[in-house]
């Protein structure tokens, strides 16, 4: 009977499409009255001006989370291809930039009122602590 030399079990891949990622945005202010649509002028657009930053960066939302430790954080799955993790300034790293200068003290953005100059994106793959379960 023939057996499997070097055979390593992939825990980690995915069935139905494309490979993903996690992307973890930590706003570290609440976000909960961010909600609204920016594009028709209103405040209170910071989720949507979140969005529109991933587009910006090239990399496709392929779903989302909800906002959750209390409002501050959330999480985006996008298809890792889209992920620059070679260059000096990696695509993880530049949304981070980016998203910092949604802030609400730069009057380039009037559509949002959060304080966000420290936002961190943090990138994983899916493992959930069921201590955690959202």
């Amino acid at each position: 009977m023939a057996t499997k030399n070097n055979f390593v079990l992939d825990q980690n891949y995915e069935t139905q499409g494309v490979d993903v990622t996690l992307l973890t945005v930590d706003f570290i202010n609440t976000m909960a009255s961010e909600v609204n649509d920016a594009s028709d002028g209103t405040a209170l657009g910071g989720i949507m001006l979140t969005r529109h930053v991933f587009a910006q960066q090239g990399v496709q939302i392929l779903a989302e989370g909800p906002l959750t430790d209390s409002g501050t954080q959330k999480t985006f799955m996008v298809r890792t291809d889209n992920l620059d993790t070679l260059s000096g300034t990696t695509t993880v790293a530049a949304l981070q930039v980016a998203i910092r200068l949604l802030d609400a003290a730069s009057a380039d953005f009037p559509n949002i009122t959060a304080t966000i100059t420290s936002a961190t994106v943090t990138a994983s793959k899916l493992g959930i602590l069921t201590a955690n379960v959202v």
